[in-house]
């Protein structure tokens, strides 16, 4: 069977979209009957940097600091039954879930190394449809665009070792990867490729990336694989990661008294808890993302023809389909940690789809929300209710921007 956490979370999961075309656009090949080089395609995905299989470790081949994997993903369908061939080429399909070709090498590498995970989103959500974000990625490309990063990483500097995975579009990196080499400061720091493409590899993207990063030490030998071949390829990471240095720690392979942190975040505050709770009990992080995100817009709770208002005030709305909403060796765990946001007195409803769809028994549930008055209410109960399995403790409201000292005490009084 397949190893991999879905964003684990995200994560995040926080999407992978893999593109198309076998030559760059400079050599004039239309852009619409493949994918990998031009876009690739993703379904989860982590918010903010987060472990979504296994604990956080070091770099095997270093005394300090830490490892962590950065992707970049973006899909085109989350419905494989309506994929075009193009689409169909962009993702591989896991133990029956959709998942983006990039972000399936980003889990397996994550999996087998114990790093953190962060994933690439941009700030306005690129199109879905196959054709438009290959146009896109071709305009973003002649206008030597910068697009905007959704979200940011923490501590970077706590990291000695950066995998770095992208699709090559049109023989090149993604624009928005050049916005987050221009965001970060990797001197000192190792960097170590890794991409997803439909016949082209690499391309010059790594000598690119020594051109960004001059003060880093940028790894050539990266690992590559093509569209055709993602859905194999876990031996050839494994065995391209023991090259490396890296082994399979017994964290990643523990299957028992093993904690996860599962959360809702709309606007990041409750990511930002997840992940303090995930660092503080050395747990694994799953982040449910909607099928359909929540814009800003979206989110105004003011408007009363807001997509939230219109799902408070309809129950029948309040359905929300998940990227994701079962995880991976989801019996190893014992204690389940639920995040989310508060929305009129109770739960962001989003976390309902992950609830009813999961059996609780012989687990210890513990339910947490942010919020910037409302306290966590009923919504635990309302939870538990919905629920009806699993040992579910009381659990607490933190305030919109907690501190990791706040969050940390409250774990430590749990006496878990």
């Amino acid at each position: 069977m397949k190893k991999w956490t879905a964003r684990l979370l995200s994560m995040l999961m926080v999407f992978v979209l893999s593109a198309c075309g076998n030559t760059s656009k400079e050599d004039g090949t239309a852009a619409g009957g493949g994918a990998e080089d031009q876009k690739e395609s993703e379904v989860t995905p982590p918010l903010e940097t987060e472990s979504t299989e296994g604990n956080r470790t070091e770099n095997p081949e270093s005394t300090e600091g830490k490892t962590l994997v950065v992707y970049f993903s973006m899909p085109e369908t989350t419905n494989p039954d309506n994929m075009t061939q193009e689409e169909d080429n962009s993702v591989v399909v896991i133990d029956g879930e959709v998942l983006g070709n990039t972000q399936y090498v980003a889990y397996v590498i994550q999996e087998n190394t114990g790093a953190d995970i962060f994933r690439i989103e941009p700030e306005t959500p690129y199109p879905t449809d196959h054709k438009t974000l290959v146009d896109l990625a071709a305009q973003e490309q002649d206008d030597d665009a910068r697009p905007a990063i959704k979200d940011n990483i923490k501590n970077l500097e706590q990291y000695d070792t950066v995998f770095v995975g992208y699709p090559n579009w049109w023989g090149d990196m993604p624009m928005i990867l050049y916005s987050f080499f221009d965001t970060y400061d990797f001197s000192g720091k190792n960097i170590i490729p890794f991409n997803t493409h439909g016949g082209s590899g690499f391309s010059n993207t790594i000598s690119t990336i020594e051109k960004l990063e001059p003060d880093a030490n940028v790894n050539k030998d990266g690992f590559t694989v093509s569209r055709n071949r993602v859905q194999d390829a876990e031996p050839d990471i494994i065995a391209w990661l023991g090259d490396l240095g890296y082994k399979e720690t017994e964290t990643t392979t523990n299957t028992g008294n093993k904690a996860l942190v599962v959360y809702y975040s709309a606007t990041g505050n409750t990511g930002e808890v997840a992940n303090y709770i995930a660092a503080a009990m050395g747990a694994d992080l799953f982040e449910l993302e909607p099928t359909q995100n929540y814009s800003s817009a979206d989110l105004d709770w003011t408007d009363s023809d807001s997509r939230v208002s219109r799902e408070h005030d309809h129950l029948e709305d309040r359905v929300v389909p998940l990227v994701a909403d079962t995880v991976k060796n989801w019996d190893s765990y014992d204690t389940v940690f639920i995040g989310y946001p508060i929305w009129w007195g109770i739960a962001a409803w989003p976390v309902d789809g992950f609830i009813t769809a999961n059996d609780f028994t012989g687990k210890t549930v513990i339910p947490f929300c942010t919020s910037s008055s409302s306290g966590l209410g009923e919504s635990g109960d309302l939870l538990k209710e919905a629920a009806r399995t699993g040992e579910w403790l009381e659990g607490t409201r933190f305030r919109s921007g907690a501190s990791k000292e706040t969050v940390e005490e409250w774990v430590k009084s749990l006496g878990l």
